[in-house]
């Protein structure tokens, strides 16, 4: 069988014909390669994103701070949820920075006088002109083993000045503690969570928040695995847990709220 050549002219011959457009070997859509799993990451990165805060003191030069999670709003009112070390100097005035570069003065709404009682303060600030999104501490979340999750934040870098951009690490919940530590500590997971971070959300890919963190892996000092009753954990726990961070769960932050904050 003789095959006919399509030789420039044909080829336009056929395009006049059809009315239409040739693709030469069917030239795919980049868009359908991309997973449903990548945008769900992607999407649960901005959600991330949206909702997470960077909290500084007043005139800092970037040189201290956190993070933190916009957890309820009232009119034009935004209440913050972020660790107690975040912001536990009584001195300081603190400012939080949103998603869109707008930085806004904030009140310390329920800063406990230390963190036996919870690793976990509050923050308000007014928005006259801009609505946020909030994330909502859920009671019933079942927090797992193997769950995947993301870890946020804004970390500090290698010239100890915290990143004004908001950064997110993968990783896997491995434990879940029958009682806390002191501090709330109670869930163990394989993100990467450094200074700057602390604060910052804990999402599965439901975009449920599961916890703030609040301690990296690999402490320097003293024992924070340590329960409110003083005792600790064995030295083969120490060598798992310290591989960990740790966050403290949306259910204690709950608990805290609801007992030291009335809206």
């Amino acid at each position: 069988m003789n095959l006919i050549p399509i030789t420039p002219i044909i080829l336009s011959l056929i395009i006049s014909i059809t009315g239409s457009s040739v693709s030469l070997l069917n030239e795919p859509n980049q868009n359908q390669f991309v997973s449903s799993e990548y945008r769900d990451k992607h999407q649960l990165e901005k959600y991330a994103k949206s909702i997470t805060v960077r909290i500084f003191p007043e005139n800092s030069n970037n040189d201290t701070g956190g993070s933190g999670v916009l957890i309820y709003q009232s009119n034009n009112q935004y209440t913050v949820v972020t660790n107690y070390h975040v912001i536990n100097k009584k001195d300081l005035v603190y400012q939080v920075e949103t998603f869109d570069g707008k930085v806004y003065n904030a009140q310390k709404l329920y800063v406990p006088e230390s963190d036996d009682r919870g690793d976990v303060a509050f923050l308000r600030f007014t928005s006259s002109d801009r609505n946020y999104p909030v994330a909502t501490l859920k009671s019933n979340i079942a927090i797992k083993k193997e769950t995947s999750v993301i870890a946020g934040g804004f970390p500090f870098g290698n010239d100890l000045k915290q990143s004004q951009k908001f950064q997110t690490t993968e990783g896997t919940i491995t434990e879940v503690l029958e009682r806390p530590f002191i501090g709330g500590y109670q869930i163990g997971y394989t993100n990467s969570v450094v200074k700057g971070m602390s604060g910052g959300p804990v999402l599965n890919y439901h975009q449920e928040l599961v916890g703030i963190n609040g301690m990296g892996q690999y402490p320097l000092f003293g024992n924070p695995y340590t329960f409110a009753d003083g005792s600790t954990i064995t030295d083969t726990q120490w060598d798992n847990f310290s591989q960990l961070s740790w966050a403290v769960p949306v259910e204690i932050i709950k608990q805290i709220q609801e007992k030291n904050i009335s809206y």
